[in-house]
C-alpha cells in the first residue's frame, strides 16, 4: 500500500511539472498539441494582418502562417471575421476607411483588398462589426457608430444609412444580432452602453441600460465578447484586467463583476480587442494585448468567478511571432475561425 501511495504522488508531481495541472485555466492544454483553426492577429506597426495556423494550441513564439499586407493598410485596429464568407472586415484608421478581404485563409503577401468602404462618415475606425441577417456594416468611429447597408458587396464611397450617436467616442462594439442589441463601450467615462433595436437606432441615442460605477471596476474598456453562459467580458486598457458580468442582456447600474483577471500572473498589458472560440463549453478567451505585444489565451472563461490572477494557458509571444515592433501599436486585433 505504501508502495503505491509513493507511485501516485510520484504521478501527481509529475504531472504538475509538465503543465498539466487541472484547474479553471489549465484545463487539459499541453504543449505540442495539434490545433485547428485560423488565427488572425492585427500588427499595427507593420500595417498588416497575421495568420497562425493551428488556432486553437497555437503558443509560444511561433511564425505566423501568412502574413496579409496592403499598401491600402494604414495603422488598421480590430477585425471581423465573416466565417460563413471567409471574409474579412479591417478597421483601417488613418486611411478612414474599412478594407475587406475575401477568401482570407488563403491571402498571403502583398494583396489588393477586395473592396475598400470610404464615406463622409468614416474618420477614423476603431471596430466593425457584421450583422449577417439583415445584411449591416457597424463601424464605431469618432463619436458615432456609422452603418451601412450591403454588407456582403458595398464598395467604394458611401453614405451611411444610419448614424448612431452616443454622445461619445466608442471605443469598441458589439453587436448581438440574435437579439438586436448594441453593447458601446465608453473608455472615457469607464462605462459600456447597451441599446435594445440596434438595427433601427439612428440619430443622438440614450442607452435604457448603462454598466457604470466604482463597482465594476471597468477601467478604460476597449473590448467586447459575450460568451456561451451569456456573461458579458470586457477587456479593460487601464490598469490591465478583464471584467465578466453575469447576464450580459440585463446587466445595468453600478454592479459588481462575476470575475475580475488581473495581476502579473495574467501578463495582460493593455488588452484591447477580444475573441472567443465558440466549439469550446467553457470557453477560450483570446485577448490581442497590444502593450504586451502579445495573445494571451485564457480557458474555462465561461465558468470562472472571484478575484483571479492566473497564467494564460497559451501566449503567443516572441520574435518569431514577428508582434515585436513597437510595443504599443502591435497585436491589436484578433479573430478567430474554426472552421478551417
Amino acid at each position: 500500500m505504501f508502495h503505491r501511495l509513493k507511485t501516485l504522488l510520484a504521478l501527481i508531481l509529475m504531472l504538475s511539472l509538465s503543465g498539466c495541472v487541472i484547474s479553471p485555466f489549465r484545463g487539459t492544454t499541453t504543449t505540442g498539441t495539434t490545433g485547428t483553426g485560423q488565427l488572425y492577429v492585427v500588427d499595427e506597426t507593420a500595417n498588416a494582418i497575421l495568420r497562425f495556423g493551428g488556432a486553437t494550441a497555437v503558443s509560444g513564439n511561433v511564425a505566423p502562417s501568412a502574413t496579409i499586407s496592403s499598401t491600402q493598410l494604414s495603422a488598421p485596429k480590430y477585425i471581423f471575421l465573416d466565417t460563413a464568407n471567409n471574409r474579412l472586415y479591417v478597421a483601417n484608421a488613418n486611411a478612414g476607411n474599412i478594407v475587406i478581404f475575401d477568401n482570407a485563409s488563403t491571402l498571403n503577401g502583398s494583396v489588393v483588398p477586395t473592396r475598400v468602404i470610404s464615406s463622409a462618415n468614416l474618420v477614423t475606425p476603431v471596430d466593425v462589426a457584421l450583422d449577417a441577417t439583415n445584411n449591416l456594416l457597424y463601424v464605431a468611429d469618432n463619436l458615432e457608430v456609422a452603418v451601412f447597408a450591403g454588407a456582403s458587396t458595398i464598395n467604394g464611397t458611401n453614405p451611411a444609412v444610419r448614424v448612431i450617436l452616443p454622445g461619445f467616442t466608442p471605443g469598441a462594439i458589439l453587436l448581438d444580432s440574435t437579439n438586436d442589441r448594441l453593447f458601446v463601450a465608453d473608455p472615457v467615462s469607464n462605462a459600456i452602453d447597451v441599446f435594445d433595436g440596434a438595427s433601427t437606432l439612428n440619430g443622438s441615442v440614450t442607452a435604457p441600460r448603462i454598466i457604470t460605477g466604482s463597482q465594476t471596476q471597468l477601467s478604460q474598456p476597449v473590448g467586447l465578447r459575450i460568451d456561451g453562459a451569456g456573461r458579458l467580458i470586457v477587456s479593460n486598457f487601464s490598469p490591465p484586467s478583464l471584467t465578466i458580468y453575469t447576464n450580459a442582456a440585463t446587466t445595468t447600474g453600478n454592479i459588481l463583476p462575476a470575475a475580475v483577471i488581473s495581476g502579473s500572473n495574467t501578463q495582460l498589458a493593455g488588452p484591447a480587442q477580444l475573441a472567443l472560440d465558440p466549439t469550446t463549453n467553457s470557453g477560450e478567451l483570446y485577448v490581442a494585448d497590444p502593450f504586451g505585444a502579445n495573445v494571451a489565451v485564457f480557458s474555462s472563461i465561461s465558468t470562472v468567478t472571484g478575484s483571479l490572477n492566473p497564467t494564460p494557458n497559451r501566449n503567443l509571444v516572441g520574435a518569431n511571432t514577428t508582434l515585436s515592433g513597437t510595443a504599443s501599436a502591435t497585436a491589436r486585433g484578433v479573430a478567430l475561425d474554426t472552421t478551417r
